[in-house]
């Protein structure tokens, strides 16, 4: 009995795995699309919910008065407009040229900076006295000066 049950046993594993390689060649060819539905079910439940929500009816209840803005509305919308006419650009036609000013604001600007330089105090800190010149130097500096000075009048006389 023992040998019988391990021969049918071992008949019925090569029966179903004959099956399964039997199974695992057959292939199925592709279907083509059937458009069977000739609606657009997700347009359907959209405007079966916005109905629903339109059919509803709400009743809402009077609130009480809360005093929560701390600040004067009328105030800011003053403000706002203030700022929208601040925006508006305006088109003037160009006026004529008139000379009412009998001087020249440039020339009275310029003078009014030199007199405002000349005016300005400059404070130099005091310097260590360092003897670096000798005297031979300091001689020929003047002899030098006196060239220059004499240079320049003669191009003054030239100029003229």
């Amino acid at each position: 009995m023992k040998t019988q049950l391990q021969f049918t046993a071992l008949a019925t594993l090569i029966v179903a795995l004959s099956f399964s390689l039997n199974a695992s060649t057959i292939i199925l060819e592709p279907e083509t699309y059937i458009n069977d539905i000739p609606f657009d079910t997700e347009k359907i439940a959209a405007e079966y919910l916005y109905n629903q929500a339109v059919a509803e009816t709400f009743e809402l209840n009077e609130e009480a008065y809360i005093d929560d803005i701390p600040f004067n509305t009328e105030c800011i919308a003053a403000n706002c407009i203030y700022h929208k006419a601040l925006q508006v650009k305006f088109d003037f036609e160009e006026e004529s040229y008139i000379d009412d000013i009998p001087f020249d604001t440039e020339k009275i600007a310029l003078q009014s900076t030199y007199e405002k330089a000349l005016k300005e105090e400059f404070t130099l800190a005091d310097e260590h006295y360092i003897d670096d010149i000798p005297l031979e130097l300091m001689h020929m500096k003047t002899q030098s000066i006196d060239l220059i000075s004499n240079e320049l009048n003669t191009l003054f006389a030239r100029v003229k």
